[in-house]
């Protein structure tokens, strides 16, 4: 014989609503309802067997809300269809267009992919960058001296004062 169901507390009753018609964590739910400790209950009450009656109030609601918006597959692929079929017996075909790519994208036909470049070096090509640099050499009237790097340690201003007016 099957155990008879158990009823929700108000406390679930709420959680239960919150988890359906909010657009917020289970641990929230569980903190608008008034549950001590919301994150354990929360998890408890949608993952452990003592709170099925929970869980399946959950799904029997949110499987209301779906028939309800009659949100499935099907439907939406087939208003897309009329939406299209109806914009190209009027001539409008840019939105024909747009409802057909809806439908490819809705059957996973079609993904948007976009890439995101972080400045243009990072596209650029070794010849292409090096030709970038000598030009903007020549814009800001720089020049380059063939030969071995070196970093030039601070020096007192007597030293520099002698390098500069080319005394040793």
């Amino acid at each position: 014989m099957a155990k008879p169901k158990k009823k929700l507390t108000k406390m679930q009753e709420v959680f239960v609503n919150l988890m359906v018609y909010q657009d917020l964590n289970q641990s929230e739910c569980a903190f608008r309802a008034g549950f001590k400790n919301p994150e354990v209950i929360a998890s408890r009450m949608m993952n452990n067997e003592e709170y099925s009656h929970v869980q399946e109030r959950i799904r029997d609601m949110k499987a209301l809300q779906r028939k309800k918006y009659d949100i499935t597959f099907e439907n939406v692929a087939g208003k897309l269809a009329t939406i299209r079929d109806a914009a190209a017996a009027d001539g409008s075909y840019g939105p024909a267009v747009n409802a057909e790519i809806a439908r490819a994208k809705l059957g996973g036909l079609m993904v948007d992919r976009k890439e995101v470049r972080f400045g243009k070096i990072d596209s650029m090509s070794r010849e292409e960058l090096e030709n970038r640099l000598k030009q903007l050499m020549e814009e800001n009237q720089i020049r380059s001296i063939d030969g071995e790097a070196r970093i030039i340690e601070d020096e007192d201003d007597n030293t520099k004062d002698k390098r500069l007016s080319g005394r040793k």
